[in-house]
């Protein structure tokens, strides 16, 4: 009689799980901004999703939602996903994302950005006085902490002057009211701090017409 082995094999097999992350921007992460994200495993729990990177601080703030800041100087940031098993951290997947800094916010002057203005505007406008930015990238305050404004008249200039943080000193109003229609005024010497520094924004430029 022939003697018949038969070799049983067991193996485990595992499935890849679909891992999904949602950005305020598609695959695009601000350097140094708190981002919210909202993170998910296939077939998982939320409570059992995580999030681990060496280059941004995370935290869990709501079941698939996470807290998400940059401290990489690094132009990629590098995420890997976990899920719970009981007592067990299992590793799913990995994902990149391209860090990106902040372009430098635009500054307006009440709620105005640069072009054409006519003369009572100009002047009815920037009487208030109060200096701004934006950014189209985030909601965030953006602190003008100096400014200088230039009027030119035929290419000569009639009136400037320094300001410290972002209101129009007196002098600054009084020049405001020599402006006449073909003047151009320039606001220069834009700073702001954002991100804890200091930085320099652009000039805005106005032509005065009437």
């Amino acid at each position: 009689m022939r003697n018949v082995l038969f070799l049983l094999v067991f193996v485990n097999v595992s499935f890849a799980q679909e891992v999904s992350l949602e950005l305020s921007r598609e695959n695009i992460i601000l350097r140094g901004i708190p981002v919210p994200i909202k993170a998910t495993i296939e077939n998982t729990k939320c409570k059992d999703v995580i999030i681990k990177s060496k280059d941004a601080e995370i935290t869990k703030y709501d079941d698939c939602k996470f807290r998400l800041t940059t401290i990489s100087k690094s132009r990629e940031l590098l995420l890997s996903f976990y899920k719970k098993t009981g007592k067990d951290t299992v590793f799913v997947d990995k994902k990149i994302f391209r860090i990106k800094d902040i372009p430098r916010p635009i500054p307006t002057v009440a709620g105005r950005g640069e072009g054409e203005i006519s003369e009572e505007t100009f002047k009815s406008v920037f009487s208030i006085g109060r200096f701004d930015c934006f950014s189209e990238y985030i909601h965030m305050d953006f602190k003008i902490t100096e400014f200088t404004i230039m009027i030119v008249r035929n290419n000569q200039s009639i009136g400037i002057s320094r300001n410290i943080g972002n209101r129009a000193s007196e002098e600054t109003k009084k020049i405001i009211q020599l402006v006449k229609a073909g003047d151009k005024v320039y606001i220069v010497g834009l700073k702001s701090d954002y991100l804890n520094e200091v930085r320099e924004l652009d000039e805005i430029k106005f032509d005065i017409i009437e």
